[in-house]
Order: C-alpha cells, then structure tokens, then sequence
C-alpha cells in the first residue's frame, strides 16, 4: 500500500511538474470523491490529503499574480500548513524566489503527514534543480557579458586610436595646405 502511495505520488508530481492541464478539479481514479480539491489544503491525514495538495500545487502554477499574492498574505503563519503553502506558491514565482521555496519546503516537509512527503520532495527537488539551472544559464549570461563588454572595450580602443590618427593626419594635411597656399602665394605675381 505505502508503494503504490509512493508511486501515485511521484507520478502525479511529475504530471504536475510536467505541465499537465488535463486534470479537472478531481484527480481521476481517486478513491476520495468527496473530496475538496480547491482551495489552500489542510494537514489532515486523510485520503483528501494528497489530492488537494496536487491541485494546489496545479492551482499555484496556473494561477495568477493576484491569487498567488493573496495565498501568501493569507498564509503568512508559522506553521507546517502555512509554511509548505508559501514554499508551494514561491516555487512559482520568479527565479529570486526560489531559494525561499526550497528553505520553506526544508523545514516543512519533515512535520507533514508521511502521505504527502514524497510530493513536497519531488517539488523540492525540482525547485532546487530549476535553481542550479538559473544559476548556471546566469552565468553563462554574466560571462557572455564580460566578454562582449571586454570586445566592446577593444572597439572602443581602437577606435579612440584611429580617432586620434585621424586628427595628426587632419594637421599634418592642414599644415600641407598652409605650405601649399604659401608657396602658390609666392608664385603669384
């Protein structure tokens, strides 16, 4: 029994991790009908547990800025349910995010009911990996602009170089005219 909670658990996270809208408001083949699937989840160890805590999650990565804001304010307690629920909603905000997602879910997930740890570890695995890819592509960004910055750089000396060889040879070509025009003077009669 506990397997196939594991193996329903890690497949329904993947499906919510993968982007997966064909979920209504029920998680198909629950045994829970009854069941609230909207909503901030509760703690209760019950066969809702799960179910709700996916659409939750599902929820926070559809939603919107608005309902996301709002689910923080609301949730802003110390607590398991209100902490797993702000880690749940910074897992889909922006990237400067994340890191307290991962704390949250740190803390958190070891006080949840055992039905609903390997979910919060999924999330906090693939928040944790989305981190180190941002990380990396960050830096790949910030060595790209050094490096263009380090080209522009050299642009920039070398045409300050041909700048300044331009205005030695503007004099050197007024000082020829002004030879010039004081020979032809004398020339003239």
């Amino acid at each position: 029994m506990k397997h196939n909670l594991i193996a329903g658990s890690l497949l329904l996270s993947t499906m919510l991790l993968g982007g997966c809208a064909m979920l209504g408001d029920r998680v198909p083949g629950a045994a829970e009908e009854g069941c609230i699937t909207r909503g901030i989840p509760t703690m209760v160890d019950d066969e809702c547990l799960l179910p709700t805590w996916v659409a939750f999650g599902r929820a926070a990565q559809t939603g919107t800025q608005q309902w996301r804001d709002e689910v923080l304010q609301y949730m802003n307690n110390d607590t398991p349910r209100g902490g797993l629920a702000r880690a749940v909603v910074f897992s889909q905000e922006d990237a400067t995010q994340w890191p307290k997602g991962v704390a949250l879910f740190k803390r958190y997930t070891p006080q949840a009911p055992e039905s609903i740890q390997p979910l919060l570890q999924q999330w906090q695995k693939d928040l944790e990996r989305r981190s180190e890819l941002q990380s990396r592509l960050q830096s790949r960004l910030d060595a790209q602009h050094n490096r263009s910055y380090q080209g522009n750089s050299r642009q920039r000396q070398q045409i300050q170089s041909l700048e300044q060889e331009n205005i030695e040879l503007k004099k050197k070509l007024d000082a020829l005219t002004a030879i010039e025009e004081s020979m032809n003077a004398r020339q003239t009669p």
